[in-house]
């Protein structure tokens, strides 16, 4: 489909707003999360941020995600209006993922 055709998509913008919000608390979940596993001994999966920790602290974790969050939204800017909800869902998505494995793995600490 070219991508100016309406597609599935294009009716997802009308709730960008909603979905940046769901951005914003998954994205504070799999952090808190994150957190709270590691103090618990739990070991961070993500390579990449697992040497991010080991380097700098806990606040690895809130630059990873705002460079997550910044790469998105430049990334944004590039598509046609219809077409920008997807840039919250492809962020909100791994990290309710990551969060609900976070959440099962702790609570299989009880």
């Amino acid at each position: 489909m070219p991508i100016h055709e309406a597609g599935p998509w294009a009716s997802l913008s009308r709730y960008e707003p909603l979905l940046w919000g769901l951005v914003v608390v998954s994205m504070v979940a799999d952090t808190a999360l994150t957190y709270y596993g590691i103090e618990r001994g739990f070991v961070e999966g993500n390579p990449v941020a697992r040497v991010a920790l080991e380097r700098f602290g806990y606040v690895a974790l809130g630059a990873l995600k705002l460079l997550a969050l910044g790469v998105g939204l430049a990334g944004r800017t590039l598509l046609p209006a219809e077409y920008t909800a997807i840039v919250p869902l492809g962020l909100a998505i791994p990290w309710i993922v990551a969060s609900l494995v976070n959440a099962t793995l702790i609570a299989g600490l009880s």
